[in-house]
């Protein structure tokens, strides 16, 4: 009798304890399901105003789905986690950083992203990224994975002594981001310094090559009040004038003309200023490109290469930004 209610007694320690195990397993599952994005309470209890620029109309939409759309239409969902979770800080800050400053007269933010930060609805993207070829599931995780990123760092914003920053960000640049100042000479920005970058060569836009013919070099330099006239030896004689301090173009001579290298990248789409000028022939002037963007603040390639390489994104966002602090917004 004794030795079997030892025996009953071990069973039931046994049961106890695969119970307990079964039950650590379900509690890791719903966590586990939670992180992958399943049941993410996702939802902002702030909305904010947005100006939609193809009808004009002001339309207020929740925080998180703000920032939801303009992460995605900004960064590749493919891009490593810490990378996206900086875009969303850097994201809300840039929004945030327009409301506290009222810097829009219309709305709180618009959808233009050559006036504001890129955003498109996630229906729209969804086909966009349907169209490139990116299965359900690919685009189901990305999105999770955005969703996560602004769950993740809910509230946080960037600020240097106290005030919010305009967090300005880029694509690409290989060797150095750019000065503030260099780009725009009334802006001697503290945080928005020129710092060493690192960055992977797969970013299929490094490098790129444009060419102009001389007829649309003259008619878009005369249209936009930079120059009066271009002869064909004055458009050969287009040389390098000088460089900023990263190593980009400055300014660019141009006959008896010198225009800012920051003008010529907006009025030709020139992926960069970090750029070589040669000629083709007498008819054709030839930009050989590196990197995409102004290349003033974090760049997103740069952002992706430190996150593979183990930083966290408060590492990224303290290594674009110079001297700031992350900090909740409320």
């Amino acid at each position: 009798m004794k030795t079997r209610l030892i025996f009953l007694y071990i069973v039931a320690i046994i049961l106890s304890i695969i119970i307990l195990v079964l039950a650590v397993k379900s509690s890791n599952k719903i966590e586990v399901e939670k992180k992958e994005g399943e049941e993410i309470n996702f939802e902002s209890s702030k909305n904010i105003k947005l100006l939609r620029s193809e009808n004009g109309q002001i339309e207020e939409v929740n925080l998180n789905y703000y920032l939801l759309c303009t992460v995605a239409s900004e960064i590749p969902f493919k891009y490593e986690y810490e990378a996206i979770k900086a875009q969303v800080v850097v994201a809300r800050t840039y929004l945030f950083n327009k409301i506290v400053n009222n810097l829009e007269e219309c709305g709180d933010v618009c959808d233009d992203y050559r006036h504001c930060q890129a955003f498109t609805d996630i229906d729209k993207l969804y086909e966009i990224w349907k169209n490139k070829g990116f299965s359900e599931q690919e685009i189901e995780e990305g999105v999770n994975k955005i969703k996560r990123a602004i769950v993740d760092t809910e509230d946080e914003i960037i600020t240097y002594k106290g005030e919010i920053i305009n967090a300005l960000f880029h694509a690409s640049s290989p060797r150095k981001t750019e000065d503030a100042k260099a780009i725009w000479s009334n802006a001697d920005i503290p945080y928005l310094k020129s710092v060493d970058n690192i960055e992977d060569e797969d970013y299929e836009n490094r490098e790129t090559i444009l060419e102009i013919s001389y007829d649309k070099f003259k008619s878009e330099l005369v249209n936009n009040g930079y120059i009066d006239d271009l002869s064909k030896d004055e458009f050969l004689n287009t040389n390098i004038n000088d460089y900023t301090q990263s190593g980009r173009v400055n300014s660019v001579n141009i006959g008896k003309y010198c225009i800012k290298a920051e003008n010529l990248r907006t009025i030709f789409n020139i992926k960069s200023t970090d750029f070589t000028i040669n000629f083709n022939d007498e008819n054709t002037i030839v930009f050989d490109v590196l990197g995409f963007g102004h290349g003033v603040g974090m760049s997103q390639v740069g952002a992706n290469t430190y996150a593979r390489r183990g930083k966290k994104y408060d590492e990224i966002i303290h290594h674009y930004y110079t001297d700031v602090d992350i900090v909740d917004e409320n």
